[in-house]
């Protein structure tokens, strides 16, 4: 891999904008709603909670290995070869399909505001994504910086104006009764803060990775959801029965829109970038140790350009599909259950692997056994309540490819086993 090294700034910023923050408040943020309406800022309180549970097991983990292919890697070492090839075949679905979220994200908002055909919206957010993957990790890594000082400063902003819009009325978000859709909202809302996620599949092309990411790791879901969580609580005292890209344009006008439309579309493009080399990386790194073709992992000036090209075609063609045959609000809602699952599945993997590390020196290790149990019962909680209430195809798919990944992990094994006995 390239020896040029992105600074912790730059890693900031890709795991920030890697959760495209703009975007997911509207993308997440409306499903959110749909399911808790104005206790949007409690489920968001919860669902930070979480995150900072799991962020916190791969702040542990992400300081014992500094190799790349992140939950995949620590799997491997951790657990076993089959259960380390079958989360990173998971983790290769949770990055395009929590990607594949952000950018239909935004072809839903640009949709909405400019009324453009989807399919080509789709198509110009996708090639645009792509191209600067393929381009390089640091011209990636400068955008990101760009683009994530934007949108701090728009949601702050934002949340602000709804505050003084409200007349800075406060009050307690806890509610008295917790809301029956909590466990969905948490499952759509994990996509808000979750932007770490994607730098730990490439530690060796970041300065200093031991610290850096797991720092990051837990400072931008900090970030993300304490700006999510005060976007949600100035909305709900203001009172509108429409999408929230409906409300923003009847705040803003026109000049409102065009704002917003930009935003959107560097939003949608960030949050692609980001996960598909998340996805890239984790590709080639299963593919350096022949857990996938070998081709993936060739290397073209010292990136994995075949991966990348891999990834950004599945995604472009995936999205393209949804977009033409489902409309981009209806794919939001399919992709973003899948991403949601396979999220809490990969971090289910990193709690059980840092759980059975801290098992060989437990006393000198009690924090992270319990940061691991607690990761396990509420990711594992908030999945087996989901898996009833999702759209039963979405579940399907989600189970149809951990069956996929196992028979990947025993074929690599078998395979294994001939050729030693050959």
């Amino acid at each position: 891999m390239s020896k040029s090294k992105i600074s912790p700034t730059e890693v900031f910023f890709l795991s920030f904008g890697g959760q495209s923050p703009f975007i997911s408040l509207i993308a997440f943020g409306t499903v959110m709603l749909s399911y808790v309406g104005s206790n949007a800022a409690f489920a968001m309180i919860v669902t930070t909670l979480l995150v900072m549970v799991n962020a916190s097991v791969v702040y542990s983990l992400s300081k014992r290995f500094n190799k790349g292919g992140g939950y995949y890697t620590y799997a491997l070492h951790a657990l076993t070869s089959d259960l380390g090839i079958t989360t990173g075949w998971m983790y290769i679905l949770y990055s395009l399909a929590y990607g594949g979220t952000l950018m239909i994200g935004g072809v839903y908002v640009l949709n909405l505001l400019t009324g453009l055909d989807p399919f080509y919206l789709t198509l110009i957010v996708g090639m645009l994504a792509s191209g600067i993957v393929i381009a390089g990790v640091k011209i990636s890594a400068k955008y990101a910086v760009a683009v994530g000082i934007l949108e701090i400063i728009a949601i702050l902003g934002i949340s602000i104006f709804f505050m003084y819009e409200n007349g800075f009325r406060f009050y307690d978000p806890v509610p008295a009764q917790f809301p029956s859709g909590l466990p969905e909202a948490i499952l759509f809302g994990i996509g808000i803060p979750s932007g770490y996620s994607s730098i730990v599949s490439y530690p060796e092309e970041i300065e200093n990775a031991g610290k850096t990411v797991s720092k990051i790791s837990i400072l931008v879901p900090l970030i993300g959801g304490g700006l999510a969580t005060f976007f949600f609580y100035s909305l709900a005292t203001l009172s509108f029965n429409t999408s929230l890209v409906d409300l923003l344009l009847s705040k803003f006008g026109i000049i409102g829109g065009i704002a917003i439309s930009a935003i959107a579309l560097s939003d949608a493009v960030l949050g692609g970038i980001a996960y598909l080399l998340a996805g890239s990386r984790t590709l080639y790194n299963m593919s350096k140790n022949g857990h996938l073709v070998y081709v993936l992992a060739k290397e073209y000036k010292g990136q994995p350009k075949a991966a990348e090209i891999l990834v950004s075609v599945l995604v472009v063609l995936s999205l393209l599909f949804l977009s033409k045959d489902f409309g981009p609000l209806v794919a939001l809602g399919l992709i973003g259950g899948v991403s949601g699952m396979s999220n809490l599945y990969i971090h289910m993997a990193a709690g059980v692997s840092l759980g059975r590390m801290g098992r060989r020196k437990p006393k000198k290790h009690i924090h992270e056994i319990i940061f691991a149990i607690f990761s396990l019962i509420l990711s594992g909680w908030i999945l087996f309540v989901s898996l009833g209430q999702l759209e039963k195809y979405v579940v399907y798919f989600f189970l149809g490819w951990i069956i996929l990944g196992f028979l990947l992990a025993e074929s690599l094994e078998m395979f294994k086993e001939d050729q030693e006995k050959g």
